[in-house]
């Protein structure tokens, strides 16, 4: 099957079709804008996708002017970009969903699963299809021939990659707290990578170092989907936030001079910017209602000043009871565990 494919993508009518289908894409995404127009989250992830669309297109061209592996290989990368942001954008339009009884956490793990399906279901053909192609070119031993406008345009499309790189990398560094910008950051590094390694090839003309290009950005396809898909899966299995913003938050709560004992001490991640807590306390028997509301209250509170990302606490008060404490279990858990 993997040989079909990559025979089919070196055909005319394989780019025809490409040239057919690119600007329905781009149709697509500027109906996604104006759809989403003002939905500040989306922007990073639309500036980006729209930067992979020109960086493919101009990746095509190149092409149709050498026969350098290394190209084509890192064209296969930029476009599994573009389905993998294709459905992250779906994912985040989902995410607006908004909370309800069906729905208690809204839509936001959507971003998480489509991600996942996009890893699943292309990053693992891409990587196939390059390899079967690097293992014929090898097996080949062919000479790299290189047009003028074919260097020329690869070039543009390594510098559009590299300012997709710069703009996820401001967004982070402006303080911006989204998820999405974890994952795409690590996209636009494997394409600026990539990209890099292919542009060497095209400027050496070196058919060994075209081999040796292609694995290494078939390797890259390959590293950034399990990375991003483990990190994903963790989330959407419910793993629990860092040990060291864990043992903080208990640590605060036995400050409270009303509090005997912690029980339950159970966190979770909704998504990697919203944790879930529930708690089981121990208090003195004789605890008003209205006294055990207002502890309550200064609890979460201190817990959102230690950590605001705490969005979700439960706290259940119980009676003290007699025989052993039961928190020092819970931190022994958490200094024989492993992150």
């Amino acid at each position: 099957m993997a040989t079909i494919i990559v025979a089919l993508s070196l055909t005319t009518s394989f780019r025809r079709k490409l040239a057919t289908v690119l600007p329905k894409v781009y149709k697509w995404s500027w109906k996604v804008i104006l759809a989403t127009g003002g939905n500040e989250k989306l922007h990073p992830v639309l500036v980006l996708f729209l930067i992979n669309l020109v960086s493919v297109s101009l990746k095509v061209v190149s092409m149709t002017g050498t026969n350098a592996t290394s190209v084509f290989v890192d064209m296969l990368n930029d476009v599994g970009d573009i389905v993998g942001l294709g459905l992250l954008l779906l994912g985040l339009s989902y995410e607006r969903k908004k909370r309800s009884i069906y729905y208690p956490f809204g839509g936001r793990r959507a971003v998480y699963i489509f991600t996942l399906l996009s890893i699943m279901i292309f990053s693992g053909l891409i990587f196939t299809v390059a390899i079967f192609k690097v293992v014929a070119v090898i097996s080949e031993a062919m000479l790299i021939n290189v047009k003028t406008y074919s260097l020329y345009t690869f070039s543009l499309a390594f510098l559009i990659n590299a300012i997709g790189f710069a703009v996820v990398y401001w967004f982070m560094i402006s303080g911006r707290k989204d998820p999405t910008l974890s994952g795409s950051i690590i996209d636009s590094a494997s394409d600026v990578s990539g990209s890099a390694v292919a542009l060497t090839t095209l400027i050496t003309r070196n058919p060994m170092l075209d081999a040796l290009g292609s694995l290494v950005i078939s390797g890259v396809i390959l590293i950034s989907a399990i990375t991003l898909g483990y990190r994903y899966f963790q989330v959407l299995i419910g793993r629990a936030p860092p040990k060291e913003v864990l043992k903080k938050v208990i640590d605060k709560i036995l400050e409270f001079k009303e509090i005997r004992d912690v029980n339950v001490f159970n966190a979770t991640m909704v998504t990697e910017d919203e944790f879930m807590l529930i708690l089981e306390v121990e208090v003195d028997k004789d605890m008003e209602v209205e006294d055990a509301e207002k502890l309550s209250t200064r609890i979460e509170e201190e817990i959102r000043k230690l950590e605001p990302r705490f969005k979700h606490i439960v706290i259940e008060f119980v009676g003290e009871r007699a025989g052993p404490k039961t928190y020092r279990e819970i931190l022994k858990q958490f200094d024989s565990s492993e992150q």
